[in-house]
């Protein structure tokens, strides 16, 4: 059993994706061919996931915006039940990207050569505890706040669960990305530094410590976050990613109290999030 996004959340607005391989309908989600996840750190689908095509609408947004994403599993032999399945895997982070779709609606964003910042990352709720991840698996969404800052344009927004489930061995980890395209609004000019941008793929090896971790299933574990560090306009800082089984995400994060997004601004204690996981 594998899984794709369902639907995506934007204060509290629904927006449905496709189920992957159906007939598409508008939406704001890049439908995806496959609930099979991306294997291997340089497969071109890592971008935006399995042969993502794009979408035809885009969700209007606002900086401190909060946003749910809602992963579903479900049966490669039974496309039509799809969506009455939980998501299967709890072993992992979740990571989310932005990059910038430039002057133009993202409905027409060939989004294959461009450079992406990270504004979240989430590993374990606590110290030896679950990933956050499980959460995702209980039914609840993965809820992300938009950096309070973020300047106005067209953005695809790249939530990303990672499934190590198998990544005690080199190519093991299994990568579920999904691109959703929106507009922020409003007025501010907060934005990336050209360091903190990476290209998907490009970011990341199978050899990376956190995509092969051999200590996947040990909760006091240290574990590195794969790619760049959350940029520092979005509440990240320089230090890198590596967490010591510490606290590296608040329940909320996880959706875990709500089908919701209770993430708040970038002063609330979903932002620190970001603080807190390296």
């Amino acid at each position: 059993a594998h899984g794709y996004l369902a639907q995506l959340i934007v204060n509290g607005k629904s927006y449905p994706g496709n189920v992957p391989g159906a007939q598409p309908t508008s939406s704001v989600i890049r439908q995806v061919s496959d609930i099979s996840p991306v294997k291997g750190a340089s497969n071109p689908d890592l971008n935006c996931g399995l042969s993502a095509q794009f979408a035809a609408d885009v969700a209007d947004t606002n900086p401190g915006d909060e946003l749910a994403f809602d992963w579903r599993g479900g049966d490669n032999q039974n496309a039509s039940i799809i969506l009455n399945f939980p998501w299967p895997h709890n072993t992992g982070p979740m990571l989310t990207y932005m990059t910038s779709c430039g002057s133009s609606s993202c409905t027409t964003y060939n989004s294959s050569s461009s450079k992406w910042f990270k504004i979240e990352q989430v590993a374990r709720i606590s110290s030896g505890g679950p990933w956050a991840q499980e959460s995702v698996m209980e039914g609840f969404p993965a809820n992300v706040t938009l950096p309070s800052t973020l300047a106005p344009g067209n953005y695809l927004i790249r939530h990303e669960i990672m499934g190590l489930q198998g990544a005690v061995s080199v190519g093991g980890a299994e990568f579920y990305p999904a691109c959703s395209q929106i507009k922020v609004g409003g007025s501010q000019t907060g934005s990336p530094s050209e360091d903190e941008l990476v290209l998907l793929p490009g970011a990341y090896s199978d050899t990376d410590p956190g995509i092969y971790d051999p200590n996947v299933y040990d909760p006091s574990a240290s574990y590195t976050f794969p790619g760049p560090p959350v940029a520092m306009f979005a509440g990240g800082d320089a230090s890198g990613t590596s967490v010591s089984g510490d606290v590296s995400a608040s329940a909320s994060a996880a959706g875990s109290t709500s089908t919701g997004s209770s993430s708040g601004s970038s002063s609330s204690s979903s932002q620190n999030v970001c603080r807190l996981q390296r």
